[in-house]
């Protein structure tokens, strides 16, 4: 994991997610926070195919860009390059998890206020990915460079929140590699 540039995970505290996200210019009012474990569950659920991002149309219906058997991202920058771009004949389809995420407190706190867009993009993230946020955040950039189309993008946080446990921010998570 360190050689990849992944810190220890560790239980997190809001203030702690916020600090690490203002020094990567993650803005706050892109942000989501989970609630509890179950959300967050739901979450790496709604993820596990991908790699670290989901596009989807107004209706909440998900892009299909990739090889479902490959957590590749090889072709994520492309299609954020061309997003607006993006023809009628794209294949979309619908995942009960998005659409049960679209309905979920967590993203309705944030979504708050907002107009609809032609597409909503989700970011996977937490603490732990350390130089690995700069992936994310070159995708951000390549939106923010190239689609001049509406849209939204919103960092979803999976970190263990210390809340959710009771421990003391901070504390590193003790977890078992399964070596096969």
């Amino acid at each position: 994991m360190r050689a990849s540039g992944f810190k220890t995970p560790r239980y997190e505290s809001e203030e702690r997610i916020s600090s690490f996200a203002k020094s990567n210019d993650i803005h706050e009012n892109k942000i989501v926070l989970l609630n509890d474990s179950i959300e967050q569950k739901k979450a790496l659920k709604l993820f596990s195919n991908s790699p670290g991002i989901i596009i989807a149309d107004p209706e909440f219906n998900r892009l299909d860009f990739q090889n479902k058997k490959e957590n590749c991202s090889a072709p994520v920058e492309n299609l954020l390059m061309s997003l607006c771009d993006i023809q009628s004949n794209a294949i979309y389809y619908t995942d009960s998890n998005l659409i049960a995420f679209k309905k979920s407190k967590a993203f309705y706190k944030t979504s708050q206020n907002k107009s609809s867009s032609a597409h909503y993009i989700f970011f996977l993230w937490n603490t732990s990915m350390g130089k690995n946020i700069k992936k994310i955040k070159a995708w951000e950039n390549i939106l923010i460079e190239h689609a001049n189309c509406n849209y939204q993008t919103y960092w979803i946080n999976c970190d263990y929140m210390a809340e959710w446990y009771s421990f003391k921010p901070g504390i590193k998570i003790r977890y078992k590699v399964d070596r096969k």
